[in-house]
């Protein structure tokens, strides 16, 4: 049987916790560097397992992070975001198609990053996150409510990988992606093939940093 969401959470914690511990120990003798601060940015989104194709949902990505250098070259980070996700099937009025579809997901976010210094100051990122959901929200051209397509799953789990360019000493650009490592809801007819058990947030986003403690 598979895991439920709140047996999964338990075990993402879990492993949070054990990677956060050894980071955030004060036993060594030498402090380690660690810095703080605030992002801002954006989301391009879609959810795969719908219909539409496409990236053509754009919301807020903003929140604040807290990262411990473990060496020279690598560091552990941790976000807490609030992040705009889901989908949008716009009309083509140029192919007499005036349907419209939106989907509208609000999460709160905590993320566990690896981050790997390389040339330049560049730095490649991966990790995971724990996403809670806030909102849900489904309209269409009319902008009426669609509530039968079934409910969202209350957590999210994703994997993210992306990298991050300095621009000055507190301030740096990047792009981060994240895909859904289980489904947010069941597709609509139920079906399922293998792996493809249900719908999936498929996210980019674009972030600009501001390092308040460095």
């Amino acid at each position: 049987m598979p895991l439920s969401n709140l047996k999964v959470a338990v075990v993402l914690i879990a492993v949070m916790l054990l990677a956060i511990h050894p980071v955030l120990s004060q036993e060594d003798s030498v402090a380690k560097p660690y810095q703080f601060g605030l992002l801002i940015g954006m989301n391009a989104s879609r959810v795969a397992g719908t219909s539409f194709s496409g990236i053509n949902k754009v919301g807020i990505y903003t929140g604040a992070f807290f990262i411990r250098d473990v060496n020279q070259k690598l560091a552990v980070e941790f976000n807490l975001n609030y992040s705009q996700k889901g989908t949008l099937k716009p009309p083509n009025h140029k192919q007499n198609d005036y349907t419209k579809y939106l989907m509208k997901l609000a999460y709160s976010e905590l993320c566990v990053i690896g981050r790997y210094k390389h040339k330049g100051g560049i730095y490649y990122e991966a990790g995971v996150g724990i996403g809670y959901l806030l909102n849900a929200l489904e309209t269409d051209e009319n902008n009426q409510t669609i509530t039968t397509n079934g409910e969202f799953r209350k957590m999210e789990f994703s994997a993210i990988a992306g990298i991050q360019f300095p621009i000055s000493k507190r301030i740096e650009i990047g792009a981060r992606g994240s895909h859904s490592i289980l489904p947010i809801r069941k597709h609509i007819n139920g079906a399922t093939f293998r792996f493809n058990r249900g719908q999936l947030n498929q996210v980019l986003s674009f972030t600009l940093r501001y390092t308040i403690k460095k």
